[in-house]
Formats: structure tokens, sequence, C-alpha cells
């Protein structure tokens, strides 16, 4: 996940980054236990505000993250 946001270049203060990137690898866990591939619909359920307005950016990164996650 954390290479993932690297490679999107998500993170502009920082400020918010260890905590969407905690959040975004549990819900890849969670999805993932229950045998299910990543939606549009799960990433609406992270909460996490981000005060540099880059959220097309961490769902992209997520989603990228997700797919190299074992």
């Amino acid at each position: 996940m954390q290479q993932a946001w690297l490679e999107h270049d998500v993170a502009q203060c920082g400020y918010c980054q260890p905590g969407q990137i905690m959040a975004a690898a549990d819900l890849v866990r969670r999805v993932s236990a229950e045998g299910r591939t990543l939606t549009d619909a799960d990433l609406d359920t992270i909460r996490n505000i981000c005060r540099c307005g880059t959220y097309p950016r961490i769902r992209q990164a997520i989603a990228d993250g997700a797919a190299r996650m074992p």
C-alpha cells in the first residue's frame, strides 16, 4: 500500500497519510477476508479527511495497492 501511495504521488502535506494508509490496508484485508474484490462502494466507507483534497489519487492508490497485497 505504501508503494502505491508513493507511485500515485498522494502525499502533499503528509498530515493524514499514516491514518489513510492504515485505513486503506484494513479495508483491503476485510474485503479480501470476505472473498470479495474492492469496489467503489468500499472506498466510500473510508472517512478519513485529507485537507489537501487528494481523494482521487488516494482512491487510485488504494485500488492499486489492493491488487498488490497478499
